[in-house]
């Protein structure tokens, strides 16, 4: 096989609003650490594949992404749906442009949209133009970094810590190794919100910029570093947790928690259970899915009434009546996608274009067993949380998705059998 690597920074270069927390309206102050996107490019009997991995909330929903990927396909020579674009989901990163219906057109976001674009064409295009001779390994341990953030408090589901609670706590590990079996690049999946600073205004990767950090500290500057997102959609890092409560981490703290991360990287690249991954297949294909929603609000009359309401219930119920007044009709089902890239026979990425909960992320894996599979939420854009059908029942926010789309209610029970049910089986 062969395989080409190259990183490009993607700091925000003039000033931009931040996204992840609605309640930041201003800019950032300042940069605590740089933002990178990350090209890997992977070959094997003439067929490619690209994965990016880059420091932001998610990439852009606003319609521009399906012809950003037939363009960074052709840069590679792969087919659009060996394209995988996966999202950190830093809450630490620029506004990105959405489909939100609240939300007015923000200039500033767009062009860093357009800028984004550009650092990844360019960072894809020196990966495939330094194409050269090696193998490929996989690898998994345990990390400790994430924390269940949806506790059962009387009758209620509230963004706080839960130690006991579920979490993906899985280190999946990608190596890329040259012929002289020399580590060339090393990358990692974790499934944890990187948010570990809250709402703080410095542009940042968090706990994820500071492993890269402490890894290039460490391997120097030949090995490249990257970060895969997995679904983490229920999880936060367990160093902001402060009681029943998170707190914001201060950025002089991040080095730390990159160090242990790089503590458990080194524990599975030293140990026994690194295997090579023969007889790459690079065969990607996308399918839909189509997910129904509660027909909770349908009416104009319904809409009305939720105007007495506050805060996002009002905002969620003017955007709905726009859509009415423009002779549209509040959409009562979503379309979702769904990605499988087969590496090899037995070794397939699967990508959500979601937020989704660990548990609808464990359901979804089972669908290429015995096979080993390796989850991402927040690839090719991402459209709201999906949890699975035992957390949409218990509620919280993360079952809100519909008031900042606009559909018509919650998505109905039962949706990670559908996203398994789109999932491509090896051979089929």
């Amino acid at each position: 096989m062969r395989f080409g690597i190259a990183s490009q920074e993607i700091t925000p270069p003039f000033p931009t609003r931040m996204h992840g927390y609605a309640v930041r309206q201003d800019t950032f102050d300042g940069v605590n650490d740089p933002l990178t996107c990350t090209a890997v490019v992977l070959e094997e009997g003439g067929r490619r594949a690209l994965v990016c991995a880059a420091d932001i909330c998610t990439f852009p929903n606003d319609g521009s992404l399906p012809g950003f990927m037939e363009r960074v396909a052709g840069v590679v020579g792969c087919p659009p749906d060996n394209v995988v674009l996966n999202a950190s989901h830093t809450h630490g990163g620029p506004q990105i442009p959405g489909r939100r219906p609240q939300r007015s057109p923000d200039p500033s976001a767009e062009r860093y949209r357009d800028y984004l674009y550009e650092q990844t064409i360019e960072a894809a295009r020196q990966a495939a133009e330094g194409m050269r001779e090696g193998t490929f390994w996989y690898g998994e341990g345990r990390t400790n970094l994430p924390m269940n953030r949806r506790p059962d408090r009387d009758g209620q589901v509230p963004n706080a810590p839960n130690p006991g609670g579920p979490v993906d706590d899985r280190l999946q590990v990608l190596v890329l190794k040259n012929p002289q079996e020399g580590v060339e690049a090393v990358g990692v999946k974790v499934s944890c919100h990187p948010v570990a600073t809250g709402a703080q205004h410095l542009i940042t990767a968090d706990y994820v910029g500071a492993w890269r950090a402490a890894f290039s500290e460490a391997f120097g500057p030949k090995v490249t570093p990257f970060f895969l997102q997995g679904a983490g959609a229920d999880a936060r890092p367990r160093h902001a947790a402060d009681g029943d409560r998170w707190r914001a981490v201060r950025h002089g703290e991040l080095p730390g928690m990159g160090r242990e991360l790089l503590a458990e990287t080194l524990a599975i690249l030293t140990g026994t259970g690194l295997r090579r991954v023969e007889g790459l297949t690079l065969e990607g294909k996308v399918n839909a899915v189509q997910a129904p929603c509660e027909r909770r609000s349908t009416t104009r009359a319904q809409f009305e009434a939720l105007l007495k309401g506050e805060g996002l219930q009002r905002s969620y119920a003017e955007a709905c009546l726009k859509k009415l007044d423009a002779g549209e009709a509040v959409p009562d089902h979503v379309e979702f996608r769904v990605q499988t890239l087969h590496l090899s026979r037995d070794l397939a990425l699967i990508g959500l274009n979601v937020e989704p909960l660990c548990g609808l992320g464990a359901r979804v894996e089972r669908a290429v067993a015995p096979g080993q599979p390796i989850l991402l939420g927040y690839t090719n854009g991402c459209i709201g949380y999906t949890p699975d059908t035992a957390e949409m029942r218990r509620g919280g926010y993360e079952t809100t998705s519909y008031l900042y789309s606009g559909w018509t209610g919650p998505l109905m029970p039962g949706l990670e059998d559908l996203f398994a049910g789109a999932v491509v089986r090896q051979g089929r």
